[in-house]
């Protein structure tokens, strides 16, 4: 006797296991989609309201600004051009009408909620990239490559050649931040071999990533580099494509434009996971370390030498001055006793790492921002205690995976050590990694398949230009 089969479709994702129904991956994305309508619609325009009026004037006083209304007027019109200009790019159109909605709520933080955090806290890193930028009549000479400050206050200057406008600056810094979201995403879409649409939504809300890189800062910058990086990385381990160590390249490039160290720490999980889990041939391995070692050599150079450490001795001098240099503010904690030895700080390392990735927890710091960002790292926490519940430690065996794992580990071992002086900064230095947190965080705890095989073979992402024609764009939609 024959069975009926199920109408709903299934796929088969890489190694053969079977996929969820599509259906509830479009209902995950509808829902992701309707939360931000609201904020799109509804909280993005009471922020800008609330956020002109009230604090308005005594930012405006901050940074120096002598005309309010004109230059928040500014703003307003180029984050309205940038707006329209998104319905233009060569993109899928429900990746456009995603970022149409996740622009519309960056508005609402960068000429909103932005407004009154520049108030509050003057004298911050806005501040001086934005007074200082202006004043430099040669922008280009203070340009050195590692000097995020310097570099960030040349940039600024460059483009007060253009305007003089504070605002318009930010939400240029702002856009960058949305781009970088975006190209996060089309990493996830390499790795998982099909479009997810929810997983943009979700990039694009967090409060963390949207919050930083909503200003003129360093954060807009160096998220652009590493998501650039991550997207090159899953070309490189789930595709198998050669050609993107150009864009893990000009990744890390741009990353350590603004912090030099960041080039040894993302160098490195690419390099060890390639080759000691890529399922590729020996050959094409022994390629890739001819490449591979003098690019973390490179990178080492590079961080021994603006720090000037020549020594283990030195190391451990500097590591320890680094670390007591940001023991300051409301958040701040100590490290009895300092480091000493290569040991104290090899033991030290668990803690710190832990502190990097998800500290402060819920109320450890007792003010908005500190309540805020315990609930955000709690789910995070969640999500990472769930999947290894739920998986065990067997997922390593995905190169992609261990590569996200080697990624995450490198960097909060070597952040650990700034971080646990300060929650508050361990917060903002967290930005630059929690897109591949969150990411894994969710794959350990919800996916029902596994990712692609590594390999020519695997299943590749749709190209990033021009949008899905007929059945394929409805297709897309429902894998959304």
């Amino acid at each position: 006797m024959r069975t009926r089969r199920s109408i709903i479709p299934r796929r088969r994702i890489g190694t053969g296991v079977t996929a969820q129904p599509l259906q509830r991956s479009s209902s995950t994305a509808s829902t992701w989609r309707t939360i931000t309508i609201i904020g799109a619609f509804i909280a993005a325009p009471v922020m800008m309201f609330l956020g002109y009026n009230s604090f308005g004037a005594v930012a405006a006083s901050n940074f120096h600004i002598h005309d309010l209304a004109e230059d928040y007027s500014e703003g307003v019109a180029v984050a309205l051009l940038l707006l329209m200009l998104i319905q233009f790019w060569p993109i899928p159109a429900e990746h456009r009408r995603a970022l149409t909605l996740l622009w519309l709520i960056r508005m609402g933080v960068a000429l909103g909620m932005m407004i009154a955090f520049e108030a509050i806290y003057y004298g911050g890193d806005a501040t001086r990239f934005f007074l200082h930028g202006k004043s430099l009549n040669q922008p280009l000479d203070a340009i050195e490559f590692g000097a995020g400050t310097a570099n960030i206050m040349a940039i600024v200057g460059l483009l007060a050649k253009v305007t003089g406008s504070y605002t318009v600056i930010k939400v240029l810094f702002t856009h960058v931040g949305l781009i970088a979201a975006y190209i996060f995403y089309r990493a996830a879409v390499i790795c998982l071999g099909r479009e997810k649409i929810a997983l943009l939504y979700i990039l694009g809300i967090l409060p963390s990533l949207l919050f930083w890189s909503s200003q003129l800062g360093k954060d807009p910058i160096v998220l652009l580099g590493i998501a650039i990086y991550c997207y090159g990385v899953a070309g490189l381990i789930v595709q198998q494509r050669f050609s993107m160590i150009l864009w893990i390249a000009v990744g890390l490039a741009i990353a350590s434009f603004i912090r030099i160290w960041l080039g040894l720490i993302f160098v490195t999980p690419v390099v060890f996971t390639f080759i000691m889990a890529s399922r590729t041939s020996p050959l094409a391995k022994m390629a890739f370390l001819v490449i591979g070692v003098p690019a973390f050599l490179f990178a080492m150079n590079l961080f021994a030498a603006r720090f000037r450490i020549a020594s283990a001795e030195e190391l451990i001098a500097t590591t320890d001055a680094l670390s007591q240099s940001w023991m300051r503010g409301g958040s701040a904690q100590a490290i009895g006793g300092g480091f000493d030895s290569l040991q104290s700080m090899i033991t030290f390392i668990p803690i710190g790492a832990f502190t990097a990735l998800f500290r402060p927890l819920p109320l450890e710091v007792p003010n908005i921002f500190g309540i805020l960002a315990g609930l955000e790292n709690a789910v995070l926490l969640l999500l990472i205690l769930l999947g290894l519940f739920r998986r065990g430690v067997g997922w390593l065996g995905q190169p992609i995976l261990l590569w996200a794992a080697a990624t995450l580990f490198i960097w909060a071992a070597i952040y650990g050590f700034v971080s646990y002086q300060n929650l508050g900064t361990a917060f903002r230095f967290r930005v630059q990694v929690v897109p591949i947190l969150l990411l894994l965080g969710l794959y350990l705890s919800f996916a029902h398949h596994l990712l692609p095989a590594s390999g020519p073979r695997a299943v590749r992402a749709p190209p990033p230009s021009g949008p899905p024609s007929g059945e394929r764009s409805a297709g897309a939609d429902a894998r959304g």
